[in-house]
């Protein structure tokens, strides 16, 4: 076997491995969750932050310091069609309020949809997560987002119902910290990353003894 055959063959064995699926897990001690489909970091405890008006969710998260990080910060919403938030109702997900907001745009209903697997039909899988169930309420928790919307209002999830809607940022909503990263100190070699330095070393030998 040639060293171009060889290579051929792992590169067809790598994409044959097909993409990435989404996990989460669970960092320092639990306290933190890592999203791998994001690269995202979010507190393990969803209710750490409490109820509070949108600006001071904002300050609150900005001031937070936690495991050692310090640049935590409310999730965010990115306008689904990549120019500007799209403020009618549609339960497909076409704009940023209503329903089945799953895309990678918006952090929270990515986190519901994608990594936690809910759908619309309300919340079932929490993951590692505590804080994401309010038994007084049906459709909260309620989570601000950093996201304004329109003056005097911004985005908020609605964790019970995985809606994604509009509130009044002198309401009172959930807290919630995200960052930017994982949390890991230094991670572990791949597998992929092994299997072809082992393949390489055969390649070598083969050439030498050939």
């Amino acid at each position: 076997m040639t060293k171009k055959t060889l290579l051929a063959g792992l590169a067809a064995g790598l994409l044959s491995l097909g993409p990435a699926h989404a996990d989460l897990l669970p960092r320092a001690n639990g306290t933190m969750v890592y999203d791998t489909a994001t690269n995202l970091t979010w507190l393990a405890d969803a209710a750490l932050g409490g109820l509070r008006t949108q600006a001071d969710a904002l300050q609150w998260a900005a001031a937070l310091e936690f495991g050692g990080f310090d640049d935590w910060r409310l999730p965010s919403v990115a306008p689904v069609n990549g120019i500007a938030l799209q403020l009618d109702y549609a339960d497909d997900g076409s704009t940023d309020i209503g329903q089945n907001n799953a895309g990678a745009n918006t952090e929270l209903g990515h986190l519901y949809h994608a990594s936690l697997g809910n759908t619309a039909a309300g919340l079932v899988h929490t993951g590692s997560f505590s804080g994401l169930v309010d038994p007084a309420n049906a459709v909260g928790p309620v989570f601000w987002t950093g996201t304004a919307s329109e003056p005097g209002w911004a985005l908020a999830f609605f964790m019970g119902m995985g809606a994604q809607d509009q509130l009044a940022t002198d309401t009172l909503a959930q807290a919630w910290a995200v960052r930017v990263g994982d949390v890991a100190a230094v991670p572990e070699p791949g597998s992929v990353a092994l299997m072809l330095a082992g393949l390489l070393a055969i390649a070598a030998r083969r050439r030498a003894t050939a």
